[in-house]
């Protein structure tokens, strides 16, 4: 079955699984189970996961880090929906971490020739529990997945799912690299690479590398183990990076653009449902960056709206964000060289990693400039290599910055590159504190939101389930 098809079957595993799951045996409990398949469940993985990404986290928190300007049932002034938190937790621990034990435990009693699936189960899943802390903090971790033993389980802190994280990821790596030459064919169920390994490795590896980033904020102990990472392949070309694809066509199209067209119009060029948020929008233009056409249009020269602001409908109220983005088959994207080719300049100009930073920097916004000026599928809108190369020619050095001032500027890119993966953009945010963002107007709190609240359903069921922390209180990993 070819990739299409299987993405299109996953979908419709989305909108019809309370059906499907006694026929197909693969999640009857998801936290007592038994057996599943491989090709038939990883891609309802990836779809559940993925759902969800460009539904409740994109659509609904975009301006948390605000690259939107404003977002419907946001939580940016500081209440979390209900909603928001139980589909978004119900996901991660049923619909993709429940399966995922399945894969796993199969792959384990397969042997060795299925060192490639176990991989690939063990890099959603430290995937999966990073994001669940970065968005909770405080998480079940080394009981969670097996509701025979732990009905209840503890909640893990943020540092032990962080560091449990990266063990996870090292476990995949050695599968890969211990993978024997008949292995069992995942092309079809893996709907990110494929069923390539090597890519899978420098996925694995990269993931490991922006939780280590996330941990060294209060522990630089781990710098060794990024000094060793950099020294192993990373993904370090737009043609590895990692995206989960959509395509213009009714069952398998990106939500964002499916959500605009169901409950306001056709285009978001029209109706202005997504605007880009002040920080995104000024970066970009006061540096007359060319990414600034690929992502918003403005063709009336009013700028971004207020942080919190919706724009009146029609054209003409501000800049929105183009589509160029929000599209049918934008794809997901999960991570691209460019995050890791500026956290290498970081480091090195922290004296962290030997090298070059100018270097590491210009290709990372070499890379992110061509991705979005073309090299992302799909792409409606270009941009030219004499332009990417003219724009960064005109760049100020590193060195004429001053070490502070080379580091903001760096970490300023690291924002730019997170656009359109809001949890990526939080953590950034969060992390560096750069931009300086203000509380949105009317916010019930002090900073930006630092933390989603519990869902309800956690709370009634798990006995363990730590009371709520003001949703402006920072969690373990900033400083």
């Amino acid at each position: 079955m070819n990739f299409t098809k299987i993405f299109a079957l996953s979908l419709l595993m989305l909108f019809t699984v309370s059906s499907c799951d006694e026929a197909l045996d693969i999640n009857t409990n998801p936290l007592v189970a038994s057996a599943a398949d491989p090709n038939v469940v990883l891609p309802f993985v990836f779809v559940q996961y993925s759902n969800r990404h460009v539904t409740e986290l994109g659509t609904r928190m975009m301006d948390v880090p605000q690259h939107f300007s404003a977002c419907f049932n946001s939580p940016r002034g500081g209440n979390t929906s209900s909603f928001l938190t139980g589909n978004t937790w119900n996901m991660f621990y049923t619909q993709v971490l429940g399966n995922l034990v399945l894969v796993e435990e199969d792959a384990i009693e397969a042997g060795a020739s299925s060192n490639n699936i176990n991989a690939i189960a063990k890099v959603l899943k430290a995937l999966s529990f990073f994001e669940l802390s970065s968005i909770w903090e405080s998480v079940p971790f080394t009981e969670a997945l097996d509701g025979a033993t732990f009905p209840s389980p503890q909640f893990d802190d943020q540092e032990t799912v962080f560091r449990g994280s990266v063990a996870l990821l090292d476990e995949a790596m050695a599968l890969i690299d211990a993978i024997p030459d008949a292995s069992v064919n995942v092309s079809s169920g893996d709907l990110i690479y494929g069923g390539d390994m090597s890519l899978w490795r420098r996925y694995a590896n990269s993931l490991k590398i922006r939780i280590l980033m996330m941990i060294r904020n209060r522990d630089t102990s781990v710098d060794s183990q990024l000094s060793a990472a950099f020294s192993q392949p990373v993904i370090d070309d737009n043609t590895q990076a990692a995206l989960v694809r959509y395509f213009d066509t009714p069952a398998e199209s990106n939500a964002y653009n499916r959500l605009v067209e169901a409950f306001f119009g056709i285009g978001n060029e029209t109706q202005g449902v997504y605007a880009p948020g002040e920080p995104l929008y000024d970066l970009l233009s006061e540096a007359e960056d060319p990414r600034l056409a690929t992502l918003t249009v403005d063709p009336d020269g009013n700028g971004s709206p207020g942080n919190g602001t919706f724009l009146p409908f029609g054209a003409g109220a501000g800049a929105v964000i183009s589509e160029n983005v929000i599209r049918n088959d934008v794809p997901h994207i999960l991570m691209l060289p460019s995050e890791i080719s500026f956290y290498r300049a970081e480091l090195t100009l922290q004296g962290v990693l030997s090298g070059d930073a100018q270097s590491a920097f210009d290709t990372g916004m070499a890379q992110i400039l061509s991705f979005w000026g073309g090299q992302i599928p799909g792409a409606r809108v270009g941009i030219s290599t004499g332009a990417i190369d003219a724009f960064i020619g005109g760049l100020p050095s590193l060195a004429s910055l001053g070490q502070a001032n080379a580091l903001t500027t760096v970490h300023e890119q690291l924002y730019l590159e997170s656009f359109l993966r809001p949890i990526v953009a939080w953590n950034t945010v969060r992390r560096t504190k750069v931009p300086a963002l203000d509380p949105p107007p009317g916010t019930t709190i002090s900073t930006i939101l630092k933390r989603f609240n519990y869902p309800p359903n956690e709370v009634a069921s798990n006995p363990n389930t730590p009371a709520n922390d003001p949703t402006d209180t920072p969690m373990w990993f900033e400083n």
